[in-house]
């Protein structure tokens, strides 16, 4: 049997190749992003050969990583991204996910320019759903984009990246900037404090008007220009947009914080 022979022969120049790279269970395969600390790598588990990705981060950044590791393991939902082990090593820490083979949902949009409704309806729920869940667990995620959304193999929506995830109490308020300019709220760029799940519904109106008219409803070269059409609240509402989608971005997109809809609502909402 040439093929057992070739497998042998393929597993024995593996095991002598300097360039084997396990760690863990893990052998680590081609880089498939890059995440705020590092490359991500596609991987395989050794035993199982399911294929997951892998973050490599040097020990010298994990205080910054704490607070994340510790979110991933609390929150357990179908659409969020799911840690599956954390792994040390004598420089880096590494950290194993659930393989998002559909990428991000920023790279479908562009291939695609912009999607038809009833798939921006059920990509949105999904990222619906997961926002929910965090705000029902007490967390705000603050840093919602079309890049922290990604999809799975049958693009269902994992919302990744819980590094600027914070507890929220009620009547407590936020005041940290963080996130993307073209998907902050006004109350986060004029340095107001926040509740937090507002901001997170700011970012969600966004990304919905993103899916359905595919381009930003702010933007512009000049990061200045862009925080004052923010602050301003004034966007183009294309005329071939239907009047159900126009309503709910309208409200989540309101200047007035305690005017946009919570989560259950933007569910609830035709």
């Amino acid at each position: 049997s040439t093929q057992l022979a070739n497998a042998y022969q393929e597993l024995g120049k593996e095991l002598c190749s300097e360039k084997l790279r396990v760690v863990g269970g893990y052998t680590l395969g081609r880089v498939i992003g890059e995440g705020t600390y590092g490359l991500v790598h596609l991987c395989t588990h050794r035993l199982t050969s399911t294929r997951c990705a892998i973050k490599k981060i040097p020990k010298a950044l994990t205080s910054s990583l704490t607070r994340e590791i510790h979110h991933h393991r609390r929150l357990h939902h179908p659409n969020i991204c799911q840690l599956l082990e954390v792994l040390a090593t004598e420089s880096h820490i590494y950290l194993v996910t659930e393989l998002c083979a559909g990428g991000e949902l920023f790279d479908y949009l562009v291939e695609r320019g912009r999607l038809p409704e009833h798939e921006a309806r059920r990509i949105f729920g999904e990222l619906g759903l997961a926002v929910g869940y965090m705000h029902s667990m007490g967390v705000v995620h603050r840093d919602l984009k079309l890049e922290n959304v990604l999809l799975d193999g049958e693009l269902k929506v994992k919302l990744g990246d819980l590094g600027f995830v914070r507890e929220w109490e009620s009547g407590r308020l936020l005041e940290t900037f963080c996130g993307t300019t073209g998907y902050a709220s006004p109350e986060m760029l004029t340095g107001k404090k926040y509740v937090g799940e507002e901001v997170d519904v700011w970012s969600m109106g966004i990304i919905l008007y993103c899916l359905l008219c595919g381009g930003l409803p702010f933007d512009d070269d000049d990061e200045e220009v862009m925080k004052r059409m923010i602050i301003q609240g004034v966007y183009e509402e294309p005329e071939w947009l239907a009047e159900e989608p126009l309503s709910l971005i309208r409200s989540m997109l309101s200047l007035d914080p305690a005017k946009r809809p919570c989560v259950k609502e933007i569910l609830a909402h035709p």
